[in-house]
Formats: structure tokens, sequence, C-alpha cells
């Protein structure tokens, strides 16, 4: 456990998730305590949420991060930023995150040039974002990144870490890059756990009728049992029953033109991600009172 009071900033906050573990690690006795120095967000609900959640003031956001100059930061020991994926992941237009991309995902380098800009440069960074990162199409600009990060002083660390393997029935498969600024430091990432926690265990036992998209009946065919939308004929949802027990995908929704929406997926398995283009038309889930 450390005594200090660890000073954080995070970029791309969102409602401030790592902000939450770091909160966790408190309340289990690993660190002492946290201070949020700072956030940077534009998404006017993400950060009323952000400062209800954390109950800090607004005044902390500093907005867009492109509008930061490294000079006015004050000092963190901790960066956190994961950058957005909407142009490396492959729910998206895989545009990429070049440095002179102008996509969204390239954003990713601002917080270099605030490494670059900064007075003094904090002890540890540490980014996420989607697994594709890690793919031969991206993998040139990744090694970019890390070589500036390098430069800067720090040494490296960076691994895909799965949530199924952490005790969360969710297929989530995360790239994570920590770099710390002391090379005398060693930095190893949590074992896996064992788990048998299935999406199951997480839902609720009793969901308001709106949420259902079907009724209990359906038409037989082998092992697969095909139901109707309740309110549209011609929307069809086929589920495999073997496939149902065993957990994770176990059906189609033959009305939807997107794979990862058509997807049906079986409470005794692992939950879907959703993605940033995720709409109504969202992945759906196949409870017990639909295939009894």
């Amino acid at each position: 456990m450390t005594n200090e009071i660890i000073k954080v900033g995070t970029f791309f906050s969102g409602i401030g998730s790592p902000e939450k573990a770091l909160e966790r690690l408190k309340n289990e006795g690993h660190i002492k305590d946290y201070k949020v120095e700072f956030f940077s967000e534009i998404d006017k609900n993400a950060i009323k949420s952000y400062c209800a959640i954390h109950n800090v003031d607004e005044s902390l956001n500093l907005g867009s991060i492109t509008d930061i100059k490294g000079k006015n930061l004050p000092y963190c020991d901790l960066w956190i930023g994961g950058f957005p994926c909407q142009d490396i992941s492959c729910a998206g237009k895989m545009r990429g995150f070049d440095f002179t991309s102008s996509t969204r995902s390239s954003l990713g380098w601002e917080m270099i040039r605030l490494l670059k800009e900064v007075k003094i440069k904090p002890k540890y960074v540490i980014f996420e974002n989607v697994a594709m990162i890690t793919s031969k199409k991206f993998k040139e600009t990744l090694n970019l990144f890390k070589e500036d990060l390098v430069s800067l002083g720090y040494t490296l660390y960076d691994q895909l870490l799965s949530a199924t393997d952490y005790g969360i029935p969710q297929t989530r498969a995360r790239y994570f890059l920590v770099a710390i600024l002391d090379n005398q430091k060693q930095f190893k990432f949590p074992d896996k756990m064992e788990s048998d926690v299935i999406l199951k265990n997480f839902l609720e036992e009793f969901v308001d009728e709106k949420y259902y998209l079907t009724n209990s009946n359906y038409i037989e065919k082998g092992n697969k049992r095909i139901f109707k939308h309740k309110n549209r004929n011609d929307i069809e949802y086929e589920i495999d029953m073997d496939k149902y027990l065993i957990g994770g995908v176990c059906g189609i929704d033959k009305h939807t033109k997107f794979a990862i929406s058509s997807r049906l997926f079986s409470i005794y398995g692992n939950s879907p991600t959703l993605t940033a283009s995720n709409t109504s038309d969202n992945s759906k889930i196949v409870v017990e009172s639909e295939v009894e």
C-alpha cells in the first residue's frame, strides 16, 4: 500500500470508470487515497454524470483535449486516457489513428503532445483501446506511438485483457498500455481469475414487459425454435436450443442487417460488448420465459 495521495488526471473521461477503480483500490486498502486534479470531456451529459458520480465540480473539466496546453496542467502522478476507438474498432470504418489522419482515434496523439509540453511529466500513464489496435493493420502506428513514449523516458508494459478472465461475463477484450517513468519500477498485469459467473447472475429477476421482444409462443423445427416479434409478424428470431444451453451466441434476428445486432445471446454464457454504433436495435438476450 502507498501512503501517498495519488493525484490523477484523465482524458476522454466519459463518466470516469478509471476513477471508480481508484475508489475501489482505496476501499480495499491498496492505496491511501486519490484526488482528481482534472478531467477532460466534451459530452455535456457525460460531464454532468461524471461530476455527480465523483462528487466534483464542473470547473475541473478542461474540455476538449485539443484545447489543452501542457504548460497549464497541474502536476499529476497518474494520467489515464482511453482514447476514441471508432476508427480502430472492427465495428467502425477502421480509418486508423495515424498522427496526420485527423480521425477521432488519432486524438490519442494529443496525450503524447501534452506529455511533451507538460512541466513535470506524470510518473504513470495508462492508455486503453480495443483489441484491434494490435492487429497487422494498425501495428505500425501503435509502434510509433510506443516509440514516442519511450523517447520521453517511459518504460512500457502492454497486454490484451479480457473481461471474462476477471469475473465479468462479457465478451470484452481490451488493449492496455502502461507507461512508467521510473525504469526501476516493475509492473505485472493481474493473473487471470477462475470464475463460473454467467450473464444470468447479473440479470434482474423482474423486467418490465416493454423490454421483451416476443411472447412465449414459438414454432419448433428440430432443435430450433422460431419466435415472432410480439408486434410485427415480419420479424423472426431463430434460437438454437443446443447452443442456448451451452451459452454464448445461440440464435439470430433474421430481420436486422447488422451482424452484431442480429446475434441472440444465451443467459448461460457471456454478454456482448455494446459498440459505439449501437442503436435501439441492440444485441438481444434470450431469457428463460421465452424458451420454456
